[in-house]
């Protein structure tokens, strides 16, 4: 099946035209008058004789110029042979949409999604009515597995199917690899066996952050899904819609500053704001609500592009369980997605940590062991509460102790344990916890250096020396780094109250091999002294080890006695006590809620709403793990384990399915009939706010010379051609007129000598 089309069909009005040589031919015979003379009569004698070849070779002269004036204007009128393969092949058309998150950007009075499906209805009409016979295919880039058409014949009818499927189609929130998508369609493309060429066409905000990384290179996955293209087959179009340098002030994350969160504990919170656009921002003011309820307003500072700024805001929760924190600025730009974030916090009633006694209280012993001081450093009461629960054990007792409840562990003058305590701690630390070391007279240098040390890869931040110091002598603790994270704001503050009042008496020195990787936080004496205070994380899972080199009792420092006792222990607890994820609560579009609940207190069914939304609600049913198997248990009996206890159910919810941003709830129903709730947040992802156009001269920088003439770079301002050139006639026709004319030249020339 083929057909013939014009790309210019109101130029076919020239056709006609093709009558000016025949009606120049008659109206020139009509010019001559017969007037007969006796000389002539020899001259028309001859002509009687050639009559025959002479009007051949007029009517052959004719027939050219009529032949170079039709040709003429067909070649102005572009006729185009497709969907056969006599002349043209079948041309396979593409449609990527881009349907993420940054497509909810307005430009002008509508939305780039808007603008977009009107590009794709105007492709979609033009082709129908230029392509006949060709494929058409719509793939949404969110989604290159399911196409909402594929390689539909085009016809007539097709504008008005494309027009009514994409007028239902909503951006889905979501991000996209263009890289994948394009070889999705291009793997699912190639095998169409029928189509000889193939046009991509994406349809988008074409933005620059879809085709550059962060550091300034080409994306891998799109260099090599360009690479794939076949030069003479395909070809990918990329029609860029609305504004070409979007302003945007987005709202990039709220954090918690502390690793942790307690019940009736003040808790610093972080808002991170960021100029995402090309022109300065105007000042204005961010808004923090906690549960819905307390609200702060703090002044937003105007931002030159690409500026960050954070505020900060202190908030205590008195009650423990889960929490949601919202940031939002008013609009200031045409994206309003990141004007706003949530972030869900679980609140711990009481943060736990172990405290292990080396040399615990004896009837002699006055000052109540090795953890006295530490303990009421940790948690003194009083009106202020710490949140911190404190449980001493001694060092016999610790491989008992089940560590995962705790938050952090001090060894306090603790002998070196035996390898696997040791390994225990690592584990622990290795997770995300925290582990104090206050040294002492038990302390074995070079039993701890073989066990904790391990050339740098134990729990010690650096190896210990020998025993050092002189009572009768002695010397000060000098903090030399006020801006390590343990001080934090208090950096002056602590170095002014360890300078003026801490002195030490005995020490044991820590050695300084070269790359260690610790920060030393204070040493003894001067800023070249022996470090006293070391630090370094431990395991990926962002665990910190603080040593000492002092002992925790007055028997080495008055270091118990001072003020800064009390300031140091609850600061080293913020910095290193474990860090709670707040990673599975609060979750991207591509993100994927999961939670196990325990059949034998919970029902299955989990209702799920949007908090302050516009009712976005649904139930969840949580199911066994796939690969669990066991038979199916009564209907009053909940299924078990393999050890009799209760096979946990897992509740699985793909944010993908939800519609908003922001907050959502989750009521679990308890089969006693209470229920409790747990909160969790949706939020657009980091890259969708950068939505900043690419430039074909960044393109060029960036990608490879090879694939350059694979893509071509249009705007809506422009839309796309009707097609690429392939199955035009326009060659052909140009040469036959050129022919044409070059023939009836050398004819009328020829002819007239004669």
């Amino acid at each position: 099946m083929f057909a013939l089309t014009f790309l210019n069909p109101l130029l076919l009005w020239a056709v006609p035209l093709a009558a000016v040589p025949i009606v120049i031919h008659l109206l020139n015979r009509r010019r001559f008058h017969r007037v007969p003379w006796a000389a002539m009569e020899y001259l028309l004698a001859a002509m009687k004789r050639n009559r025959k070849r002479l009007r051949m070779e007029q009517w052959l002269v004719l027939l050219l110029r009529t032949l170079a004036v039709v040709m003429l204007a067909l070649l102005v009128a572009r006729p185009q042979l497709s969907g056969g393969s006599l002349i043209g092949t079948v041309t396979h058309h593409v449609v990527l949409l881009d349907d993420t998150a940054s497509m909810q950007q307005r430009s002008g009075s509508l939305a780039l999604w808007d603008k977009a499906k009107d590009q794709v209805r105007e492709l979609a009409n033009r082709l129908a009515s230029t392509r006949g016979g060709d494929l058409f295919s719509l793939v949404r880039t969110t989604a290159p597995a399911q196409p909402e058409l594929w390689a539909q014949r085009i016809g007539p009818e097709l504008g008005q199917r494309v027009g009514a499927l994409v007028g239902e189609l909503q951006p889905s929130n979501g991000t996209m690899d263009l890289g994948s998508t394009l070889h999705d369609a291009h793997v699912r493309a190639t095998a169409m066996k029928e189509a000889g060429h193939t046009d991509y066409y994406l349809i988008g905000d074409v933005r620059a952050v879809d085709w550059i990384s962060d550091d300034d290179k080409a994306r891998p996955s799109l260099v090599q899904a360009l690479a794939q293209l076949d030069a003479t087959a395909e070809h990918l179009t990329a029609l860029a819609v609305g504004s070409r340098d979007a302003d945007n002030l987005a709202i990039t994350a709220i954090r918690r500053v502390d690793r942790l969160a307690t019940a009736g504990v003040p808790i610093e919170l972080a808002v991170d704001v960021m100029n995402l656009g090309l022109d300065a921002t105007p000042a204005t003011e961010l808004a923090v609500e906690m549960d819905g309820k307390s609200r702060v307003v703090r002044p937003l500072i105007a931002l030159a592009p690409g500026e960050a700024t954070t505020v900060v805001v202190q908030h205590t929760f008195h009650g423990a369980g889960d929490h949601r924190v919202e940031a939002s600025f008013p609009p200031v730009d045409h994206y309003l997605v990141d004007d706003r974030r949530a972030l869900a916090l679980p609140v711990q009633a009481r943060s736990r940590v172990l405290l292990v006694d080396g040399e615990p209280e004896s009837g002699e012993d006055e000052e109540g062991g090795e953890t006295m001081f530490l303990q009421v450093a940790l948690d003194p009461g009083g009106e202020a509460p710490s949140g911190i629960e404190v449980q001493v054990v001694t060092e016999s007792a610790l491989p008992e102790v089940d560590l995962e409840p705790f938050d952090m562990v001090w060894l306090c003058n603790v002998p070196v344990p035996n390898r696997t305590m040791v390994e225990k701690l690592e584990r622990f630390v290795a997770r995300g916890a925290g582990l104090a070391i206050f040294v002492g007279a038990q302390v074995d240098p070079v039993r701890y250096d073989d066990a904790m040390w391990r050339g740098g890869q134990g729990l010690l931040p650096l190896p210990l020396g020998e025993i050092d110091g002189d009572p009768d002598r002695r010397e000060h603790l000098v903090v030399v780094d006020r801006q390590h994270p343990i001080c934090g704001p208090l950096g002056d503050v602590i170095a002014v109250l360890c300078n003026a009042t801490v002195l030490v008496k005995r020490y044991l020195k820590i050695q300084e091999p070269p790359q260690n990787g610790a920060s030393v936080l204070a040493r003894i004496r001067d800023s070249e002294g022996s470090p006293a205070i070391v630090t370094r994380t431990f395991g990926s899972g962002g665990g910190a080890v603080v040593l000492f080199g002092i002992s925790a009792d007055k028997h080495w420092s008055n270091w118990p006695d001072t003020d800064v006792n009390v300031v140091f222990a609850q600061q080293v607890h913020r910095y290193a006590a474990r860090a709670r994820d707040l990673g599975p609560v609060n979750l991207t579009t591509s993100g994927v809620l999961r939670f196990d609940l325990d059949p034998g207190v919970y029902k299955a069914d989990v209702a799920v709403h949007a908090m302050g939304g516009d009712g976005d609600e649904r139930t969840v049913t949580a199911v066994e793990p796939k690969g669990s198997a066991s038979p199916q248990p009564p209907d009053d009996r909940a299924p078990e384990r393999g050890n009799g206890e209760p096979r946990l159910l897992q509740l699985t919810l793909p944010m993908a399915e939800l519609r908003q941003f922001g907050a959502y709830e989750a009521t679990l129903q308890l089969h006693a009939g209470a229920t409790e709730t747990r909160v969790f947040t949706r939020s657009a992802d980091a890259t969708e706010s950068h939505l900043v156009r690419l430039q074909a001269t960044d393109f060029a920088r960036v990608y490879p010379p090879e694939v350059h003439d694979r893509v071509t770079f249009r705007d809506d301002a422009s839309g796309f051609a009707a097609s690429t050139g392939e199955g035009e006639l326009w060659r052909l026709l140009a040469a036959a007129m050129l022919a044409a004319l070059l023939l009836e030249t050398l004819l009328a020339w020829r002819f007239g000598r004669r």
